[in-house]
């Protein structure tokens, strides 16, 4: 195939068992939600992510290493380290099996797995057994998730054409958010209800089982080959190619420049945003000691900033399609994130209850908003034999950025929150990756228009959502 890497292995194309349909070029929540194999992607991803939630919300007191427990900087990095590093481990290796199996059964499996996994956490919470054990099973459902998180991005270009990524990204990923919120309030309700004994919650977390089934449910409608991959240029050993994972994926991210770009923009919006959390969360412990009229501090403030977290992630998605379609993927990125560093610098350096409310709203909508216009260029600019590894890749990177901001703000962040230097630092990042985003994709832009005039033109990395094909 055209554009993949020199790996010494010829792709190979897989053989559908029905013809492919057409993807239809669709704009507006309206038609998308009409695309069948987009809205089944959805609903997966809906169930998958309200039984992280309500699997996160069951073990909200149990799991020792839950950030909110934490008293200072270093125990709220080496709490979300436990959490994220692990299973960011098995990001690049699970990758290889997307662009090696059938998306389909490995995001069946994966859920089904998840169930098994799920219901054995409910007999170690009912039997009481020892924290450690409940961590380790834990992390292998969360490292598993990642199975089921990366294939159904990797899927989605498999649904819609290349120009309606963008509204097709910003629909899945915020069905996605709102659920694993709506998860963990169910969990919370629930506990609230029933009480906090360990058999209580052992049936919470029980229940969670009943979404990852029907996760794999929704997902077996789809045909074995539909949602990929088209082919494979991989080893024929599994172990081989598993092991090759990471490298073939680092490869196609660095060959294809619009990817790579896309991946680095999103990692350094994730750095800011894991920065900002530990923040939140500093101001809140130590630093908010009153009530300011409806907003309140501790636990119920921290409520109100995911909330307000929430309806930015919802405004992005929301906002997005709308400011590509008149801006261009590029350009909206561009100045969302200039702005965003003007709004930082302005409302986060005052460390009040209201403002800390606005800054929050203000990096969750930047970081949804851009995460959907760099997922479609990942998605349209990759091949398909390659995908599965580059969004793993992608993952596994995007959690590292946010560990690695916990870690640094040990040495910028006061025990009370109050990091000055922190807020600027996020402000000066978004700024710089911003202006240096703008400038890459222009030089890139010259040197293609200049070599190839006419270039692949359904497929430009800039291009934004298709009226309805």
């Amino acid at each position: 195939m055209a554009g993949a890497y020199r790996s010494g292995v010829t792709p190979q194309p897989r053989t559908p068992d029905v013809a492919a349909p057409a993807r239809p070029s669709v704009r507006g929540l309206k038609h998308l939600w009409q695309v069948r194999g987009l809205r089944r992607l959805v609903f997966v991803r809906v169930f998958s992510s309200f039984g992280d939630g309500a699997f996160q919300g069951a073990l909200a007191v149990l799991v020792l290493f839950s950030p909110e427990r934490k008293s200072n900087p270093a125990e709220i990095a080496a709490g979300f380290a436990v959490l994220l590093l692990p299973y960011s481990i098995i990001g690049p290796f699970a990758g290889a099996l997307l662009d090696r199996w059938s998306r389909r059964r490995v995001i069946v499996w994966a859920s089904l797995i998840r169930c098994a996994l799920v219901l054995l956490v409910a007999v170690e919470i009912a039997l009481e057994l020892s924290s450690p054990l409940l961590f380790i099973t834990a992390l292998f459902i969360m490292g598993v998730g990642r199975f089921v998180g990366s294939g159904l991005s990797a899927s989605t270009p498999h649904t819609v054409a290349k120009n309606s990524l963008v509204g097709a990204n910003a629909l899945t990923t915020t069905a996605g958010a709102i659920a694993v919120a709506v998860g963990g309030g169910y969990a919370i309700v629930l506990r609230s209800v029933l009480g906090e004994s360990s058999s209580r919650v052992a049936i919470i977390t029980a229940t969670v089982a009943v979404f990852y089934v029907l996760a794999a449910l929704i997902a077996t409608r789809f045909r074995l080959m539909e949602l990929g991959p088209d082919e494979t240029d991989e080893p024929a050993q599994p172990v081989v190619a598993v092991l090759e994972g990471f490298s073939s994926g680092l490869r196609h991210i660095v060959q294809r420049r619009t990817v790579g770009f896309a991946v680095i923009v999103v990692m350094v919006v994730r750095f800011c945003f894991g920065l900002c959390t530990m923040v939140v969360l500093l101001l809140f412990q130590k630093y908010f000691t009153e009530n300011v009229g409806p907003f309140r501090t501790g636990a119920t403030g921290i409520a109100e900033v995911l909330a307000a977290g929430a309806i930015g992630v919802f405004a992005g998605a929301v906002l997005t399609p709308l400011a590509v379609r008149r801006l261009g993927r590029t350009r909206h990125t561009v100045v969302l994130l200039i702005a965003t560093s003007v709004i930082v610098v302005v409302a986060g350096v005052q460390f009040t209850l209201i403002s800390t409310l606005i800054t929050a709203f203000v990096m969750s909508l930047a970081y949804q908003s851009s995460k959907v216009c760099m997922d479609s260029v990942v998605q349209a600019d990759s091949d398909d034999a390659h995908v599965g590894r580059v969004f793993a890749l992608y993952d596994t990177a995007n959690n590292l950025c946010y560990v690695g901001a916990f870690a640094l703000g040990v040495l910028l962040v006061p025990e009370n929150g109050r990091g000055v230097g922190a807020v600027f630092l996020v402000a000066g990042l978004l700024l710089a990756v911003a202006v240096w985003y703008g400038l890459a994709m222009a030089r890139l832009t010259r040197r293609r228009s200049a070599s190839r005039p006419i270039e692949n033109p359904g497929s430009p990395a800039d291009s934004a959502p298709g009226r309805i094909g």
